[in-house]
């Protein structure tokens, strides 16, 4: 069995206004399409309720980085009491959605994906050993590449979520 090492826990994103929630799931697509993640949708589903509709995404993207480490970013993404307006720009009036967005972020990485290291008990001591002395500083490295994944990605989503907030405004 895979090793997995908890890297950013429970990060949340929160956000209430105007917003495009085809365009931020366009954003997120995109940007794991750029950094080269593969997405793994495991839950979307979308519910009507009198108060607005009610969506819940969650999504594992993976990247492997080596034939022995995965950077793995969980998104839980649930958006409530979203509603369509309709909203005047540059003199056309165009439909966008309104409600509130809550994101939270788990990235994990994963060492020894493919369970090679795991048929026999003395290869999986070798690979504790290995995991523990000698990949230590492989592992600090794409520690901290995860780290700037995922701080890129809360990033451009929330740039993306601050510009329908700013045209909120205008």
């Amino acid at each position: 069995m895979s090793e997995k090492k908890l890297v950013v826990d429970q990060q949340k994103l929160t956000y209430e206004g105007l917003f495009d929630l085809k365009g931020l799931y366009r954003v997120m697509d995109q940007w794991f399409y750029d950094k080269g993640y593969d997405k793994e949708e495991i839950k979307n589903e979308q519910k009507e309720l009198a108060t607005g509709k009610t969506v819940y995404l969650e999504m594992r993207p993976y990247k492997k980085t080596t034939d022995y480490f995965k950077n793995i970013i969980r998104i839980r993404m649930q958006c409530t009491n979203v509603k369509d307006v309709e909203v005047e720009k540059a003199g056309k009036t165009i439909i966008i959605n309104q409600g509130k967005v809550r994101i939270v972020f788990d990235c994990y990485l994963e060492s020894d994906y493919e369970d090679k290291w795991e048929s026999k008990p003395f290869f999986f001591f070798l690979r504790t050993i290995f995991d523990k002395y000698i990949f230590r500083s492989y592992f600090n490295k794409f520690e901290k590449w995860l780290l700037a994944d995922f701080y890129d990605l809360h990033s451009t989503i929330q740039r993306f979520l601050n510009l329908y907030r700013y045209e909120k405004n205008v």
